[in-house]
This record gives C-alpha cells, structure tokens and sequence, in this order.
C-alpha cells in the first residue's frame, strides 16, 4: 500500500509536493488545480514499471516513456506539461522510490526515464507496481447497445470503459470476494459476479436489472436493462441515460481488481444523482477496505460523504482515508497551488475545513438571503 506521491515541476507542481495516500485518497478542489495531474503521476509511474518489467532480463535501464495515448493520456510534448522552462526534468516519486524524467531532444511527446530500481523489488512493493493496475477517464462510454470485443483487453473494463460488457459477459459466472459482496440485504447472497455487479448497480441506481450477452462471431457483445417496476422487457442503454453507462465500469473494476493494486477513477460521480453519489463513494470504501488502493478524483461532497458512512459501518480508520484539498492562491501576480490534507476524527468529522472546501451551498444559501432582504 503506497503512503505518499511526490511531484515536481510537472505541470502545476512546481515546487517538490507532497501527497499523503491512504486506503482510499480523495483528491478534492476546483477545476484545473491539479487532481487530475495526481492521477497522471501515477500512470506515468505505472509506465516507468511497465518498461522495467519488459526490459527485466536485459542491461537496459533507460526508457522512454509516452505522454500521450497510453491509458488515455494527452499531455503533449514535454515542454508542456514542466512547470519551469529553466528546467529539462520532472520528478515524480511513489514513497521511496524516486524517477527524474527528461526531454527527448529527437522525441519530443516522450521523455526518458533511468531506472535504478531492481525490478523484483518493485514487484514486492505491489501498488502501482502490482501486476494489475486500473484506471477509468473521467469521459467514459455513454450509452451503448454493443461494443467491440477486443481480445487484446479482456482483463479490465479499458480506459474509457469500452470493454465493460464484454468483461461483464467473461467474468460473469465466477466468483467474488467475500469482502466485496453485496451486504446490505441478506436476500443478496449470490456472489457471482453477474449477481454482484447487478445488486451495486441496484444499490446505486435503484430498480435495475442487467443483461449481457457476446456474439463472438460478429465480434460484439450487447447488453439491455429493464426496471422490474415496469411491465417492459429487456431495453436499449438508450432508454436508460448516461448514469448506468458512466457508473456500471466503475462497480465492475472495483469488484474484479485485486488486492495490493490500484484503481484510479475520475468523477465517480458523473451523471448520477447525489443519492447515486453517496452510494457509489461507499462502494469505493467498501473495495478500498477490500485491500484495493482506491485514488479517486472528485467535485462531489457526496461521495465524500459516502466513504464516510462506509467507514464508521465498516470500521475504516482515520488513517485509512486520505483527503487532500487542492486550492490555488494569488498574490500580484504569482500563483501558488497548494494542497492540505484534511485529517478525520474517529467519528468521521473533517477537523478543518478551508475556505473554499465543498461551502458552495453555504455560500448560495448566504447570496439567497442577502438578494431577498432587498426584495
């Protein structure tokens, strides 16, 4: 289980920062301060192991590692993303391990990496270095009658989650870990993952039922839901909106990931209602209590609130649960990005709260009442 990130001059981070991880981090603040770099550190760190693994039997220690395209990023070139044009390297660092990362004169949307680590050591280390690794985009695949089998990707959901179905339809049949079963009902005992993955999503939006099916020779799997409420059938994704089709990929990697990996997710709680929110933050606790390392980049105090309720239910410590608040202060005409880590009381109260931290409500409630003193 890794305990801390460090960045350095990579994109905001211009000076050495670093990020407390737990069992489940939370990665909160406005947009465009820095949550989603936290998310790109890390795979990029997950390359910088990928090449070591693949050059393991080899004299090769320096590789080079892409910015874009690999697990869906766009950085661009090099130049783009380094705080400080007076200088060539980024750091990036997961607890003792430490990578200098430099520009690649004849590459430029690469950079070169040395490898001083040894290989099998990293292995043991598991996290980001584990075997597997997921991470889910925060612009998943909306609603879909089918999608492609790829054969080259059938032990995650993708990037983007276009594997989701058919990964559904293989993993369908086997068997979930106790600590990731469903528990809030004691009439939902089936732990196959088909049954699993259909009492969260039920969980999370309520009255649903999934079906799935491959047509392995027109290289496609298909799926439908139906609300049992309803006297219809099995229908299109099409009828359902995008909250199924954005949150079905994010239940299914938690529930398939293994222990000692990591799980990256943006936005959990894209599309869904803030009951939907609260439910999927306490799924993401209940797979972090699992020995899953959840990362998770978030706006929504709901799933905040969440993994607060599966931690005093499910008895998560303090130290478990990481909440780092990612702000931006201007003076003249510096910009300063800093990043504080809220810390937890046994009972689950946040024992600060900084201007600016999930208060929008409190601050539309103030605007509300000062606009009808005037009326």
């Amino acid at each position: 289980m890794h305990r801390e990130l460090t960045i350095e001059n990579f994109k905001c981070f211009s000076e050495r920062t670093k990020i407390r991880l737990g069992n489940i981090t939370v990665c909160l603040g406005t947009n465009s301060v820095g949550k989603s770099s936290v998310l790109q550190a890390c795979i990029l760190l997950r390359q910088i192991y990928e090449k070591a693994v693949l050059f393991k039997d080899t004299q090769v220690c320096r590789y080079n590692i892409q910015l874009n395209d690999l697990y869906g990023l766009q950085l661009g070139d090099a130049d783009h993303i380094k705080s400080s044009r007076n200088r060539d390297d980024i750091f990036l660092g997961i607890d003792e391990c430490g990578f200098d990362l430099m520009s690649d004169e004849h590459s430029p949307m690469e950079m070169i990496v040395e490898n001083k680590y040894d290989v099998a050591e990293m292995s043991k280390k598991k996290g980001l270095f584990s075997k597997g690794f997921y991470y889910l985009n925060a612009e998943r695949t909306g609603p879909r009658n089918y999608q492609i089998i790829d054969s080259k990707a059938a032990d995650n959901c993708g990037v983007y989650g276009e594997n989701t179905i058919h990964l559904l339809s293989v993993l369908g049949p086997g068997r979930v870990k106790e600590q990731k079963c469903f528990a809030l009902n004691e009439n939902k005992k089936v732990n196959t993952f088909a049954k699993q993955a259909e009492y969260w999503m039920d969980y999370v939006i309520p009255g649903i039922e999934m079906n799935v099916d491959d047509l392995t020779d027109l290289r496609i799997s298909r799926m439908s839901f139906r609300q049992p409420a309803l006297d219809t059938g099995f229908l299109s994704p099409y009828n359902f909106g995008f909250g199924i089709s954005y949150v079905l990929p994010v239940i299914l990697t938690g529930l398939m990931a293994e222990n000692g990996s990591v799980f990256l997710v943006e936005n959990p709680e894209a599309h869904l209602h803030p009951m939907g929110q609260s439910r999927i933050g306490y799924f993401l606790a209940v797979m972090a209590l699992s020995g899953v390392q959840v990362i998770v980049e978030t706006h929504s105090e709901h799933v905040l609130n969440g993994i607060r309720i599966a931690a005093l239910k499910h008895g998560l410590k303090p130290e478990d649960i990481s909440i780092n608040y990612f702000s931006v202060h201007t003076s003249g005409a510096e910009a300063k990005h800093t990043v504080e880590n809220i810390r937890l009381s046994d009972r689950m109260d946040l024992e600060t709260w900084p201007e600016g931290f999930l208060d929008q409500e409190e601050e539309d409630l103030r605007t509300l009442r000062e606009l009808r003193k005037n009326m």
